[in-house]
């Protein structure tokens, strides 16, 4: 038999609810035992004084224990006792029980004298001289207690137990209805979760309150949407990589049909056509080697102290004539101070290489592409600006996903494989830093790497100008 979470939760509340009730009887009986005998013994010795008093005015006014005889025996009936009343030598005086168990009364006394436990034993005085012993037993008592007393306690104990039996049903009642609401809200959850697992990601939570399941119901909402943002480029990176393998594969099919049907001949110019699509099938296939191993790049990273100034000048003039043949001016702006940080200088370098070749890819004839690097509260930026077409404000939160391209016509020209600046996020973060786009359309973009800067600045390194062209 299935014990659910909800029938654990209630079996728990109710045995909580169970144990606080025993215990909190327990020490309530015990607390009501102890008082109650505290209260009813004040009560006795009250009593026992005023017996005494009674006696020792009745002595003081006769002079002698023939008015005492009879008083013993009608004290003795009104207060429930048993006074016995002894001279200096020890003689019985006077007794009340022989009396009191004459009557339609006797039995009653007669079993009251078999259950007594209680003896006060007093002095007797009469005018400061002592003139005896009083014995004063209480009768009608059961282990101490009064009928009255325990009828009360009696009383209180039925109070107490009906109390504890609607406590345990309401605890019941109760804890049934926040299981049976907690686990209808863990059904919603694991509901979605199984719904998200068969790729129905439009699927979300919705629950009320301000608990932590609510918390988790707008995190597993929030992971959702990830999921089916993911899903889509997933989907999207299933057509764009068909679509890049189809159109070259298609390309050399025809060409190679048309050179074994004679349809075209086999001249330099047909062959080049062919081994153009050939290298782009196989740029494709660099492209997704470089990004697999970006993924590994964790355990292969080797960090050491880079000098982002001395770095950035030598890779300018690398890049240089790569923009001079498109028509792009290529300038720097760079500290006169070297920066230090810690990176890997080969994957900076694939990283920096990245963003100028994409910056050069959407910048026109003409246009301008500028390296910068600069200190700013404890961080070294390195910023990669154009001024090309720009990126629409839509594109931007997707543009370092894998395989995602803001030009969806995939020419040759602006096509490429979605895969550069995925991985430039790839091993910026792999050294530890971050990277941030921002862009407006028509005038240009700009990428920015953030890495922490480094403690250790070489006064020995060459200073570089803080702009200008290359």
């Amino acid at each position: 038999m299935k014990f659910g979470l909800a029938k654990k939760i209630s079996l728990a509340t109710v045995s909580l609810a169970v144990g606080g009730i025993i215990l909190s009887a327990l020490f309530t009986n015990l607390a009501l035992t102890w008082n109650f005998n505290r209260y009813l013994d004040s009560v006795q010795k009250e009593q026992n004084r005023l017996i005494m008093d009674t006696l020792t005015e009745l002595y003081s006014v006769s002079t002698s224990w023939r008015e005492i005889r009879y008083a013993t025996m009608y004290v003795g009936l009104t207060t429930e006792a048993q006074i016995c009343v002894y001279d200096l030598e020890g003689r019985l005086i006077a007794d009340s029980l022989p009396g009191m168990m004459q009557g339609r009364h006797g039995r009653h006394w007669r079993q009251s004298q078999q259950d007594r436990d209680h003896t006060y034993v007093y002095s007797l005085y009469a005018n400061g001289s002592p003139i005896g012993t009083v014995e004063i037993t209480p009768l009608n008592r059961q282990d101490g207690w009064t009928a009255e007393a325990l009828v009360f306690r009696r009383t209180v104990q039925i109070s107490a137990i009906i109390t504890g039996l609607v406590a345990v049903l309401a605890s019941a009642l109760v804890g049934s209805f926040l299981a049976r609401r907690l686990t209808g809200r863990l059904q919603l959850l694991t509901q979605a979760a199984e719904k998200w697992g068969q790729e129905r990601f439009d699927t979300r939570v919705h629950l009320s309150g301000d608990d932590e399941l609510v918390v988790l119901g707008k995190a597993m909402n929030r992971m959702a949407s990830q999921l089916e943002e993911q899903s889509a480029l997933r989907k999207k990176l299933t057509g764009d990589i068909s679509h890049e393998l189809r159109t070259p594969i298609t390309t050399m099919q025809s060409y190679l049909e048309a050179f074994r049907d004679g349809v075209l001949p086999l001249d330099q110019q047909n062959i080049e056509a062919v081994l153009e699509e050939t290298k782009r099938l196989g740029s494709l296939v660099n492209d997704l080697q470089s990004l697999t191993k970006a993924d590994l790049s964790s355990r292969e990273v080797q960090l050491a102290p880079l000098d982002v100034t001395v770095f950035l000048a030598e890779k300018a003039k690398y890049y240089l004539p790569l923009l001079q043949q498109q028509g792009i001016n290529l300038t720097t702006s760079l500290p006169e101070k070297n920066l230090l940080i810690e990176a890997d200088e080969k994957l900076l370098e694939q990283v920096l290489s990245n963003l100028v070749n994409n910056a050069a890819k959407y910048t026109p004839q003409g246009g301008q592409v500028t390296i910068a690097a600069r200190e700013e509260k404890g961080q070294v930026i390195i910023a990669v600006t154009d001024t090309g077409i720009g990126i629409e404000a839509e594109h931007l939160p997707y543009i370092f996903e894998r395989f995602y391209r803001v030009d969806p016509s995939r020419t040759r020209s602006t096509g490429g494989s979605g895969i550069g600046l995925a991985l430039v996020k790839e091993l910026v973060e792999t050294m530890g830093g971050r990277v941030e786009a921002t862009s407006v359309p028509g005038k240009g973009s700009s990428f920015r790497l953030y890495f922490p800067l480094g403690d250790y600045i070489n006064p020995d390194s060459p200073s570089f100008p803080t702009g200008g062209s290359c």
